[in-house]
C-alpha cells in the first residue's frame, strides 16, 4: 500500500490546518462565496426593465403582475443565498473549512426551508391583497426569473 508524501494535500485548509508545504497550499485556492448580492441585483434590474416596457406596452396591471412575479422570485433567492452562506444572521461568515460541513448542511437546510415558506406566504399575499392581477403573466415572469437566476448561476461560475 502506498503512502502519500506528508506534504501533500487535496485542499488549501488541509494544507494550512495541518502545516503542510506552503507551495502546494498555494495551488488550490481558498472556497469563495457564490455572488449572491450580485445575481439578485442584476435579476432585480432585468425585472424593472422588464416591467418598465411592460408598462408602456400592455399597461399598468400587466406591469404589476410581472413585477411581483419577479420579485416573488427574486427576495427568496437573496435570502437563501445570504442565509445559506451564512452572509446573514448571528453566525454570519463562520462558516470555513472542512470540519465545518454539518454546520453548513445545516445552514443550507434552514435556508431551503425559509426560502420555501417566503415564496408560499409570498405568493399568498400577492393573491389576496392585489385585486387586479393577471396571473398568467405573474407565473410567466416568475418562471422566467427562475431561469434567469439558473443562467446567471452559471455563467458567474463559469468566468471564475
Amino acid at each position: 500500500m502506498a503512502v502519500e508524501p506528508a506534504g501533500c494535500f487535496i485542499h488549501n485548509s488541509h494544507a494550512q490546518n495541518l502545516g503542510g508545504d506552503q507551495f502546494l497550499a498555494g495551488l488550490f485556492p481558498p472556497m469563495r462565496n457564490p455572488p449572491v448580492v450580485q445575481i439578485s441585483l442584476i435579476q432585480l434590474a432585468v425585472i424593472l426593465l422588464a416591467a418598465l416596457a411592460l408598462e408602456f406596452t400592455f399597461g399598468r396591471v400587466v406591469a404589476l403582475s410581472a413585477l411581483l412575479g419577479g420579485a416573488l422570485c427574486v427576495l427568496p433567492n437573496l435570502y437563501f443565498g445570504l442565509r445559506a452562506f451564512e452572509l446573514l444572521g448571528p453566525d454570519r461568515g463562520k462558516i470555513r473549512g472542512a470540519r465545518a460541513s454539518q454546520r453548513a448542511v445545516g445552514s443550507f437546510y434552514r435556508a431551503e426551508t425559509g426560502k420555501f415558506v417566503m415564496t408560499l406566504v409570498g405568493f399568498a399575499v400577492v393573491f389576496a391583497s392585489v385585486k387586479t392581477l393577471n396571473p398568467a403573466v405573474l407565473f410567466i415572469s416568475y418562471g422566467l426569473c427562475v431561469i434567469l437566476h439558473w443562467i446567471l448561476v452559471a455563467r458567474l461560475h463559469a468566468t471564475k
